[in-house]
């Protein structure tokens, strides 16, 4: 990557990190299958399927019977 790539740029902005290009270019091909398998699950339709766990913050405060 060069010096002024977007994506270099990107990174600094986002994590803050400061990384030499080679190895920005290693993480990135590195987390590339993660990515893609990540871009599948936004894919699902979960329209109908309840969730497993439901957060109920209130539930400590109910009364108990």
């Amino acid at each position: 990557m060069k010096k002024n790539d977007p994506a270099s740029d990107l990174w600094r902005a986002v994590t803050d990190v400061q990384v030499s290009p080679a190895r920005l270019t290693t993480n990135l091909a590195a987390y590339a299958e993660i990515l893609k398998e990540i871009q599948k699950l936004r894919e699902l339709d979960l329209t109908d399927t309840h969730p497993a766990i439901i957060f109920e913050p209130t539930a400590a405060y109910r009364e108990m019977n």
